[in-house]
């Protein structure tokens, strides 16, 4: 064989060779190629599935926290609903009529039962009604002693009873703010009847 056939083989066996190279490396590009697109893919759908559940975690968080805000104030909103019931059934006892404010004090002092003491009134109440709410009061007694105090206390009205240290208040305040608890789901019923399945109880 001479040189030259050997060099056209060696040149035709080179070029075959790096065909094959360029074809196996082509097909290893495809493959990875394809691999990289499905794996981008997968990684897409996982990243929106997740954004899916992290935007619903958000919005239930969002929205716990607005109901919460919402049960806070409409909690709040019957709280001063009560508070303003309170204030005005004290105002509507200190306003009564005098013969009825006065009946109304007796039947405190005669549950209480003390018949020696001293009668505490505000200013007010002591100037008004004083000796006549004493008079009445040892009368409900059935030969009660009690006196109308020299002194006054600052409160809205009713009374303080004092024999020696004992001291029983029984302003209208307290008297008011006693039955509070107990009557607050009345009160509550009263104000909110077309709306209770919308309220939680104070």
């Amino acid at each position: 064989m001479s040189i030259d056939n050997i060099t056209a083989k060696i040149v035709s066996d080179a070029t075959e060779y790096a065909e094959e190279l360029i074809s196996a490396a082509k097909q290893e590009a495809a493959e990875i190629t394809a691999q990289a697109l499905k794996e981008a893919d997968s990684i897409r759908v996982l990243m929106s599935e997740r954004a899916s559940k992290d935007a619903a975690s958000v919005k239930h968080r969002k929205n716990s926290v607005a109901e919460l805000e919402a049960r806070k104030m409409r909690l709040s909103a019957k709280q001063a609903a009560v508070a303003n019931v309170v204030v005005a059934a004290i105002d509507h006892l200190a306003d009564m009529k005098p013969e009825q404010y006065i009946a109304f004090l007796v039947g405190k002092i005669a549950e209480i039962g003390m018949k020696d003491g001293q009668i505490v009134l505000n200013a007010k109440d002591k100037a008004a009604v004083g000796e006549d709410l004493v008079k009445a009061a040892n009368k409900a007694l059935d030969g009660g002693n009690l006196t109308l105090s020299e002194q006054t206390i600052n409160m809205k009205g009713g009374f303080v009873l004092k024999h020696g240290a004992l001291e029983i208040n029984s302003g209208l305040e307290t008297m008011v703010n006693a039955l509070k608890e107990g009557a607050t789901p009345e009160i509550v019923a009263v104000l909110f009847q077309n709306h209770e399945d919308k309220y939680e109880k104070v």
